[in-house]
């Protein structure tokens, strides 16, 4: 019974931790070689400094989220949503045989909006091409003097960017330790090729290596 628990216990694979260990070169085994041992540190060097990056990033991204929700809050304050009622059908673009461009989604129109406090106005405005026929209305966006703008940024498209902006820092980051770790790697490479070489004329002799 009890050499059946050996035969088991040396059938098992090593555990994960142990292997991770020897791959950093922290266990000591007389067939890791010293470059080995160095790329192992550097490979845990990078995965931690890796790991430390996270913070950084995720401050990034919520500083700008900061900044963008007070841009958010001030356009709110500063833009205001009117219904404009269109006065003359947009001209539809004719296509030719063979043109391949995209059909616009957009169209400039005479319109006639009034804007909050303020007397009707009538003027050339933006709309969805869906929206530019005669008699249609659509809602627009103005700013305090009254011309159109876009509309104001939300809240969500705060956090939106500002979560891509944490990831693209991270990713930068990442991209930096990968490509040090990759030419760090090369050099111990060559140095093992040249070691390994030195090595086999030694025990060959000169006339092998040629």
């Amino acid at each position: 019974m009890r050499g059946m628990r050996n035969r088991t216990r040396a059938g098992r694979p090593p555990h994960p931790g142990k292997r991770l260990l020897r791959r950093l070169g922290a266990v000591r085994n007389p067939l890791v070689r010293r470059s080995d041992r160095i790329e192992g540190v550097l490979a845990g060097i990078v995965t931690l400094l890796a790991l430390i990056a996270i913070p950084f990033a995720m401050m990034i991204g919520g500083e700008d989220i900061a900044a963008e929700t007070a841009a958010s809050d001030a356009q709110l304050q500063s833009r205001h949503q009117v219904t404009a009622t269109v006065l003359t059908t947009a001209a539809q673009p004719v296509a030719s045989v063979g043109d391949s461009a995209p059909i616009a989604n957009t169209a400039r129109v005479n319109a006639v909006w009034k804007p909050p406090h303020g007397v009707q106005r009538t003027g050339v405005i933006t709309v969805p091409a869906a929206s530019a026929t005669e008699g249609s209305t659509t809602d627009i966006w103005l700013d305090d003097s009254g011309k159109q703008t876009t509309a104001p940024l939300t809240h969500a498209d705060a956090v939106t960017n500002g979560v891509l902006v944490a990831a693209f820092c991270w990713l930068c980051a990442v991209g930096v330790l990968g490509g040090a770790f990759w030419i760090a790697r090369r050099v111990l490479d060559r140095r093992r090729a040249a070691r390994w070489a030195d090595e086999w004329a030694q025990f060959a002799g000169p006339e092998a290596v040629r």
